[in-house]
């Protein structure tokens, strides 16, 4: 609060002595300012008067000094009942360019090490697709490697003796008639070329090349001394592609591999051709295998790493060229990196039950039925629906965020058959199979449709809501291979329960299903609720408004 400084005795030469000689003037406008403060004050002019007569300046003072100590303690009491309440902490996250959170206050150890390990992930699927290069990240340093090149390493060179080839020039050459300058070379073989430049002679410089040979398409590098030296980008015929780094026409650095659609698949640093120490394979709709490749530059052999999406559950054992032969479970600690580039994972020491590679068929599911999905563990609980009519739902364990993996489906496989002798009962658990497109199906056993007597995997026990806040997706599954997996495509709250749309059409459909649709009878998860309340608002209109307003039952 704001005092003026006529309310402060000292503002007027320091005694109260002095108090005694103010005039009428100066004791009528010292009231006035008192007054004027005070809520409420009706007539407040008429008293003002009167208190400007009637007042002592010894009065005076002491209802000044009265209405101080009041506001004072006013002042106090709603101090303390502001001290009363709980300070809330505000989380301080801080970001980096690409949206990332680089700093969370109060997190723990394996969470900080696991959410920088997915943004270094995130940084290193960037390339020229996705606007972003990864030279523009101030924390990742590339290059080659120092150590000399090994004759007879293996190349993607198409043209390592260029004396050999038949072919035209065009551009500029030397007092010698050697190629010098900027030049365009066409060869015989299917249309080739190469174009950059050349420095008497020999290749000293940018250069792309179009071609036919060694299962590759294109290849863009500086060369030096008619070598590929330094940044190398080679393209192969199915439209996979690598980015790397060469030294004497060899790669001999760190390198990163994507597949046709620029999807991110390897990386690693190469020694004399091969990929050597610590790499990583990135396995699109699953998680990744990390680990120091053999001598063939294969991720097999032992101590091997699965490390699934949160980036710190892990199955830790014998792989063999990037797939789990068995493995125990365990959990991240940190990491370490390697030549500035590569992270290292560090986990506790694998320890319970083996976990191996058990592909179902249309008579074997698993030996384990069991052994619960380290994964999964984490995510999702198995508990009683809180949809009336249900029997076992899958909750929340932690607060999860939009596209998330959370469960997964594996079952015995079938045929799809639509025999109208079977009924909607039996066929429940029916769902689609990724990898027998277009008509497998993946089911679940009655005797495994109990939780008591499988929990190997929990997305069977998925209820259907019509505004779900989960879809189906699909994920290569270290354990079960190409299976369909519950996805988040809204953020859900700790002990919330997961809702997928099974997707029947209308015309074919369980009785229920036809009857929720028509009644409107629509499951709201917890934490949507803020935005369509407990039943849509939509729920009393027209079919035909309502489909109109809903996802078509075929997506």
């Amino acid at each position: 609060m704001y005092f003026s400084s006529a309310l402060h005795p000292s503002s007027y030469g320091g005694s109260s002595d002095s108090i005694s000689s103010y005039s009428h003037v100066n004791r009528q406008l010292d009231s006035s300012l008192i007054f004027s403060r005070l809520p409420g004050a009706v007539g407040v002019k008429e008293t003002e008067d009167k208190e400007s007569i009637d007042m002592s300046p010894l009065a005076f003072k002491l209802r000044r000094e009265e209405r101080r100590s009041k506001l004072l303690r006013n002042s106090s009491l709603r101090k303390d009942e502001k001290d009363d309440k709980p300070i809330e902490k505000t989380q301080t996250v801080v970001k980096d360019k690409l949206g990332n959170d680089v700093y969370i206050r109060g997190e723990k150890a394996p969470d900080k090490s696991a959410r920088e390990l997915d943004e270094w992930m995130k940084k290193m699927k960037c390339n020229v697709s996705t606007g972003m290069k990864l030279e523009q990240f101030n924390d990742i340093k590339v290059g080659v490697y120092q150590s000399e090149v090994i004759y007879g390493s293996p190349s993607h060179e198409p043209y390592p003796d260029m004396t050999k080839e038949n072919l035209t020039f065009k551009g500029g050459r030397d007092r010698e008639r050697k190629f010098h300058g900027r030049g365009t070379v066409e060869f015989e073989d299917h249309g080739s070329s190469m174009s950059g430049m050349w420095e008497h002679g020999l290749r000293h410089g940018g250069f792309k090349i179009e071609t036919s040979r060694n299962g590759v398409c294109f290849i863009e590098s500086e060369y030096r001394d008619n070598k590929m030296n330094g940044k190398t980008t080679i393209k192969f015929m199915d439209d996979s592609w690598l980015e790397g780094f060469s030294k004497d026409g060899v790669l001999h650095g760190f390198s990163r591999h994507f597949d046709d659609s620029n999807r991110l698949m390897f990386i690693g640093m190469y020694r004399n051709g091969r990929p050597f120490g610590t790499c990583w394979k990135i396995i699109h709709g699953g998680g990744c295998v990390v680990g120091k490749v053999d001598e063939d530059g294969k991720l097999s052999g032992n101590n091997l790493a699965y490390l699934y999406p949160d980036f710190k559950s892990a199955l830790i054992g014998t792989f063999k060229d990037g797939v789990m032969v068995f493995a125990q479970a365990a959990q991240l600690t940190g990491y370490a990196t390697d030549n500035s580039c590569i992270k290292i994972p560090q986990f506790t020491e694998p320890d319970g039950r083996l976990y191996q590679r058990e592909l179902s068929t249309h008579e074997f599911v698993t030996t384990s039925p069991t052994l619960a999905d380290p994964y999964e563990t984490v995510m999702v609980e198995v508990k009683k629906s809180k949809v009336e009519g249900a029997d076992d739902g899958i909750f929340a364990r932690k607060n999860t965020g939009k596209n998330v993996i959370l469960a997964f489906y594996n079952g015995i496989k079938h045929i799809s058959n639509t025999s109208e002798n079977i009924s909607w009962e039996e066929d429940s658990y029916k769902i689609f199979d990724p990898s027998s497109i277009p008509h497998g199906t993946i089911d679940m056993m009655v005797k495994y449709r109990d939780i008591r007597n499988y929990c190997a995997t929990l997305a069977h026990k998925t209820n259907h809501s019509f505004v779900p806040n989960c879809e189906f997706l699909v994920f290569d599954h270290p354990r079960w291979g190409v299976i369909p997996c519950i996805s988040s495509i809204h953020t859900i709250a700790a002990g919330e329960e997961i809702f997928a749309r099974y997707g029947y059409a209308l015309d074919y459909c369980p009785d229920w299903y036809l009857d929720a649709w028509e009644r409107g009878a629509y499951t709201v998860p917890d934490s949507m609720k803020s935005e369509y309340g407990n039943n849509p608002a939509w729920a009393a209109s027209t079919n035909d408004d309502k489909a109109n307003q809903l996802h078509d039952e075929e997506e």
